[in-house]
């Protein structure tokens, strides 16, 4: 307790007397401007009322508050203006606030290889933090150590050279294995061969890298049946992992591509090929690894399904093959059935080319009866597998015969037969004979009438039915009476035909009447004709005037399509680009 009585000491620990309480003596506000005198220690002070103005931690400023207790505001919001650490910038900020630009530093730092990079720096540039990273004399390993000047130090590292079995080697520093030869094993090498030789080849030192080749011939069996004749290119085994020289990049890539396994060259023997349509003849002699299917300059040759023609085709593929891997079948025969019928026919088979028999010809064919008044329809297959009599029995139409006689205008009265009519030479049919002015008539036999021509010198073919039978009897002294009164009547006709030309001819004046009436009409009509001329000029003008407007407002509108699409550019590009 102070010697108050009312309040503990709050140092530390301490030795001597705590002293007097701190309460005690002059009392003020907590600014320090106003005075209480009298006032005991327990008694808690009141606050002025004015402006705290106490000195803020900036040093600048002092305390805008009223008078309070405790510590001020610790930062000060007055607004002052600054510049930043590089002085490329000077702006009004918050005192408490300090002023940094955006500008980066350009200047190098002290290992000269950096820049600072730093954000508004001063000019103190600090120190390069990060690691040097050039790679040291060796070419294996980078420097380790912070950037610097000058040369990197050499690198303390050391590297062991062996053998590939591991039984002889030495050190040497980095960087300088390669210059160095590697050391000699006097051992077996201990690597297996992997091709088919080898229990046959002969050992070898241990060495580095790959193994040396075999130098015994293959002689294994190739997929096309023949044995390869190369030099062993079996797989050779790879070097030794723990190899420790870096290999070079050809001794890399030759590595790569002696890999185990490795299959044999193609095979390298000739042998003779047979063309594609294996004609004989036409082998050609080839590398069996590079056998290729041609075509020689014969056609196939083939029988076609039709069992007839052979194909006309280029050489080609018959059957299915490995080098072509499709099938190239003969062409399709097109022709017509060219095969004689059984029984022979006329008409073609309708068919395509075919091997079986043809089917029988269902063909109607026309056969017209003996004596021509009718026709008979046939199938060819019917009609051509009867023989002859029955053909001429199918044929007759078991009617009267219609074939006119050949002496006389009568018809074969027999029926229906082949060849001649039999009546021919003595038609019984009655015959009406006339004198030469048909006067006189009789009725005498056919062949009496033919007979009386014969003897008149006249054959009776040139005659025609209307007059077969005239003039045959002689006229009598009635026939010549009868002969004037008639040639005395065309005489009378004559002139009543020319008076009737006359009175004819007295019409023709009626006819030039009827013309020069029309020729009136015409004449008076020439108002119409002015009229109607007129009227095309009218409409030749209108569709002049037609065309000029449209071609007029056709030009004047191009121009103002021209002017609206040069508006819509100029807008759509101050769209794209719009002023700043």
């Amino acid at each position: 307790m102070l010697r108050c009585g009312r309040h503990r000491c709050e140092r530390g620990c301490h030795e001597g007397e705590c002293g007097e309480c701190p309460l005690t003596g002059r009392r003020t506000c907590p600014c320090g401007k106003k005075e209480y005198k009298g006032v005991a220690c327990d008694v808690e002070v009141p606050n002025c009322g004015s402006t705290c103005e106490k000195m803020l931690a900036c040093g600048r400023h002092r305390c805008p508050e009223r008078c309070h207790r405790g510590v001020c505001v610790e930062t000060c919001r007055t607004v002052v203006m600054k510049g930043c650490r590089c002085g490329s910038l000077r702006k009004e900020v918050p005192c408490y606030q300090d002023l940094v630009c955006e500008r980066k530093c350009q200047g190098t730092r002290d290992c000269g290889r950096h820049a600072c990079r730093r954000r508004c720096c001063g000019g103190d540039c600090p120190s390069c933090p990060e690691i040097c990273g050039r790679k040291l004399r060796c070419n294996n390993h980078k420097c380790p150590s912070p950037c610097h000047r000058g040369d990197c130090a050499p690198c303390p590292l050391m590297v062991s050279i062996s053998c590939s079995c591991g039984e002889t080697h030495f050190e040497v520093p980095c960087g300088v294995e390669r210059s160095q030869k590697p050391p000699r094993c006097p051992k077996q090498c201990h690597i297996s061969r992997l091709c088919r030789h080898k229990s046959e080849c002969r050992p070898h030192k241990c060495h580095y890298g790959a193994c040396p080749p075999c130098k015994l011939i293959c002689g294994e069996g190739l997929p096309c049946g023949h044995t390869c004749k190369q030099r062993c290119h079996g797989p050779i085994p790879p070097p030794n992992p723990e190899f420790t020289l870096r290999p070079k990049k050809k001794q890399r890539d030759r590595h790569i591509e002696s890999t185990p396994g490795s299959p044999c060259p193609p095979c390298q023997e000739v042998i003779l090929i047979p063309c594609r349509g294996q004609h004989i003849g036409e082998e050609r002699p080839m590398i069996c690894s590079r056998t290729v299917q041609f075509s020689c300059q014969n056609l196939c040759g083939y029988l076609l399904l039709c069992g007839n023609h052979y194909c006309t085709k280029a050489c080609h593929f018959l059957e299915l093959t490995e080098h072509e891997g499709q099938e190239e079948r003969c062409e399709d025969c097109f022709l017509p059935c060219q095969k004689v019928r059984e029984p022979p026919c006329p008409h073609p088979c309708p068919l395509p080319c075919h091997s079986n028999d043809c089917p029988p010809c269902k063909t109607l064919i026309k056969r017209t009866c003996h004596c021509g008044s009718m026709v008979h329809v046939f199938e060819c297959i019917y009609y051509n597998s009867l023989s002859d009599k029955e053909q001429q029995r199918v044929r007759c139409c078991v009617g009267t015969c219609h074939r006119k006689l050949p002496k006389c205008p009568h018809l074969c009265s027999e029926t229906c037969h082949p060849g001649e009519c039999p009546s021919s030479n003595q038609c019984t049919k009655k015959v009406t004979v006339r004198c030469g002015c048909n006067n006189l008539k009789k009725d005498w036999i056919c062949q009496d009438a033919i007979n009386a021509y014969k003897k008149a010198g006249r054959d009776p073919k040139d005659i025609t039915k209307t007059q077969f039978g005239v003039g045959l009897l002689a006229c009598n002294e009635d026939c010549r009476s009868k002969i004037k009164v008639v040639d005395s009547e065309p005489q009378l006709r004559k002139a009543k035909v020319t008076q009737s030309v006359v009175v004819d001819a007295e019409k023709v004046p009626k006819r030039r009447k009827r013309r020069e009436k029309v020729r009136d009409i015409r004449n008076a009509s020439k108002f119409q004709a002015i009229k109607q001329t007129v009227w095309r000029y009218f409409l030749l003008l209108l569709i002049c005037l037609v065309i000029s407007a449209i071609a007029y407002y056709g030009y004047k509108g191009i121009f103002l399509l021209s002017d609206w699409m040069n508006k819509i550019e100029e807008k759509q590009q101050r769209r794209r680009y719009p002023r700043v």
